[in-house]
């Protein structure tokens, strides 16, 4: 391969392709053949990515808890599907190096702005982000208030709803929605979604852990003792699951 074969390879495929181009093109130095070069990988840039945005509309869908509609919001980047990270790299990498920094997964602080608004972002382009509807739970779970006043960040059940309508084979969706709703009271809705996802990864330790947990809250001992069995036989790791049995049942 010749060295502009290899060039425009690599400026086309890039995680930083169109800084780099637009580098390359202020550098007065390069040759023509070069600055020709690199306005042929910006459009390769440009192409990358709007072949990239093509993946289907993500639109707001469902109800909130409260039974009123979900808000809408616009779509900007994206969407992209999670499930498809490992061929979307670089259009993961242009979200997550500004929006979804560790700081900002882990509550720390905003990256760009708030950190609301930076978690906003990422699930505006990535709406069946696990990590990022993860965070997102968590930071609506201790600001809860604040944030239904101000109607700026749609309710959490609303971003769920819109990555399952989105990414409808997605089990860890329907884990995490699972969990949502058990830790806000909602134990049938939250074993429906458990059973949704089951039903796509029926061996999902993960996810039949969690439906362990709320099997227990809710008194069905049996079933759960049937998941614990299941999950422990295969070294599963958390401890949880076995010790709230053993309380329930002396109880």
């Amino acid at each position: 391969m010749s060295f502009d074969s290899k060039f425009l390879k690599t400026i086309a495929a890039g995680p930083k392709c169109k800084a780099g181009v637009l580098l390359m093109l202020s550098d007065k130095r390069l040759p023509k053949s070069r600055i020709l070069l690199a306005l042929v990988g910006s459009l390769l840039c440009f192409v990358s990515v709007k072949s990239a945005i093509a993946q289907g509309a993500a639109p707001w869908v469902g109800e909130t808890l409260k039974g009123g509609p979900c808000p809408s919001r616009g779509q900007g980047y994206g969407p992209f599907d999670y499930l498809n990270r490992s061929a979307l790299s670089q259009q993961l990498y242009l979200v997550e190096s500004a929006h979804f920094t560790p700081a900002v997964e882990n509550l720390v602080k905003g990256n760009t702005g708030t950190l609301v608004g930076d978690l906003a972002y990422t699930l505006m382009a990535w709406p069946n982000h696990h990590r990022a509807l993860n965070s997102m739970m968590r930071e609506q779970a201790r600001r809860e208030a604040s944030y239904l006043r101000s109607g700026n960040i749609p309710p959490m059940e609303c971003y769920f709803q819109r990555a399952i309508n989105y990414s409808s084979r997605d089990s860890m969706l329907f884990m995490l929605f699972g969990m949502f709703l058990h830790k806000t009271g909602h134990t049938e809705p939250a074993l429906s979604q458990y059973e949704k996802g089951e039903s796509i990864s029926p061996d999902n330790l993960q996810l039949l852990y969690n439906k362990g947990l709320l099997l227990v809250d809710m008194g069905k001992f049996d079933q759960a003792e049937a998941i614990a069995e299941k999950v422990y036989a295969q070294d599963f790791p958390l401890p949880g699951l076995k010790k709230r049995l053993s309380r329930a049942t002396r109880n």
